[in-house]
């Protein structure tokens, strides 16, 4: 039996500091298969939470092809699975978003994936997922709106952020990313790396100004970092008209 990089790592998944561990049995060789706990649904994983004795508790056991835990602020995660977890075919993935209440996991809503979402708690917010990973998230802070932008190109494979990305970050101590709407004047953003939600995120915006109205009516909008097709995302505004008008009206100006 070999214990495989990877087969016990530590995560974040409820934002307080202590490192929790997410188990993967898909990093378990055994006879020198890796598949006895791994199926067409994804391999097992455990998740244990930091207790504040140190020790950990197991809170969720999942067969799955992949566990992001991408809202720790939140406490919340997505686990990737197949689609009978949804009651669909299995070549229809399923993403499902997950809570911790205390040591209990709750299952949430199923997440959509290249289509727009509002959702008005815990904090209001409009939201897109791609099925790649990238996401984009406009989110209410009083009367303001922030921007949250999550592109693959600045995680690490174990779900922390990159030294690629911190190294981008550091020449100017923050990245000014171009956002465009359908191919018109793109609008310069700066953004920092916001470590407990693992994202870049803008300073506070004022929703009144034209870059938001326009995800509304628009088809796509493009993020840029320089000249770099590695560091250029494209995300379909599919559903923007309901997702962010929800949105502007929940932080009191729509």
């Amino acid at each position: 039996m070999q214990f495989l990089e990877g087969f016990a790592r530590e995560v974040n998944v409820d934002g307080n500091g202590a490192p929790d561990i997410l188990v993967d049995y898909g990093q378990l060789s055994c006879d020198g298969t890796r598949m006895m706990f791994c199926g067409s649904a994804g391999c097992t994983q455990k998740i244990y939470l930091a207790r504040a004795d140190g020790s950990h508790a197991m809170v969720a056991e999942f067969l799955a092809y992949e566990l992001r835990f991408d809202r720790p602020s939140e406490g919340t995660f997505l686990a990737v699975l197949h689609g009978g977890s949804c009651g669909r075919a299995g070549v229809e993935t399923c993403f499902q978003r997950y809570a911790l209440s205390g040591e209990t996991v709750e299952m949430l809503q199923e997440e959509p994936r290249d289509r727009w979402s509002f959702a008005p708690a815990p904090v209001p917010s409009a939201t897109l997922a791609t099925s790649q990973g990238d996401s984009l998230r406009l989110v209410c802070d009083g009367g303001s709106l922030r921007i949250q932008y999550g592109p693959t190109w600045m995680w690490e494979e174990n779900g922390s952020i990159s030294q690629h990305a911190r190294d981008l970050a550091r020449a100017q101590d923050r990245l000014e990313i171009e956002i465009e709407v359908d191919g018109g004047q793109p609008t310069a953003v700066p953004f920092m790396i916001e470590e407990t939600a693992r994202v870049l995120q803008s300073p506070t915006l004022a929703p009144g100004q034209p870059f938001f109205a326009a995800l509304m009516p628009g088809s796509f909008v493009e993020l840029h970092l320089g000249g770099s097709l590695e560091h250029l995302r494209s995300f379909t505004l599919k559903g923007s008209s309901q997702a962010v008008g929800g949105l502007l009206q929940a932080c009191g100006r729509g």
